[in-house]
């Protein structure tokens, strides 16, 4: 024995089948295809009460959360080393802050809101990067890496950026 939709269910199965609107698409929706979680980035990135910090700093303590750096224009910005990767536009930002050193050496997650180059100098040589990933369809996020720095003081350093402050956060790799 056959059974028979009604038009009303016919609808409802054609409804449900087809494809979402474009602008209905979930927005961040890239945002949970990082190679690993930025979920705490994301909510410290939101956050209206982000410590400010200018180029150049040198800062007693290491942010617990997401902090914006004040870049400079490319001609006055300053490096403890010349940028690993020069910046593929003719105009940009950059600059360094300082850092002490961590609570305990190990791999760091440093993430960005936008697109720059980061280095991490420490003890007169580029800290080892161990991974990175990067999404363009995440707002608000844009790149993270995984570094391993050491048990003494850092320099980060943030080269190439389009404009002249961009949030940064380093925490531990979970």
């Amino acid at each position: 024995m056959m059974r028979h939709l009604s038009h009303a269910g016919l609808i409802g199965a054609a409804l449900f089948t087809l494809p979402a609107p474009a602008g209905a698409a979930e927005e961040g929706a890239g945002c949970e295809k990082f190679a690993w979680s930025i979920a705490p980035e994301r909510a410290w990135f939101a956050a209206s009460n982000r410590m400010k910090v200018t180029a150049g700093e040198t800062l007693a303590l290491a942010p617990a959360a997401a902090f914006v750096v004040r870049l400079q224009p490319a001609a006055q910005a300053a490096f403890a080393m010349p940028p690993e990767r020069k910046p593929r536009a003719a105009e940009w930002f950059g600059g360094m802050v300082r850092f002490p050193a961590m609570e305990r050496a190990g791999i760091y997650q440093v993430t960005l809101s936008e697109e720059a180059w980061v280095d991490i100098v420490q003890d007169g040589r580029y800290a080892r990067s161990v991974g990175s990933t990067g999404r363009s369809d995440c707002p608000g996020v844009r790149k993270s890496l995984r570094v391993e720095i050491g048990s003494t003081p850092f320099v980060l350093q943030l080269s190439g950026a389009e404009s002249d402050a961009i949030t940064v956060s380093i925490r531990p790799r979970d």
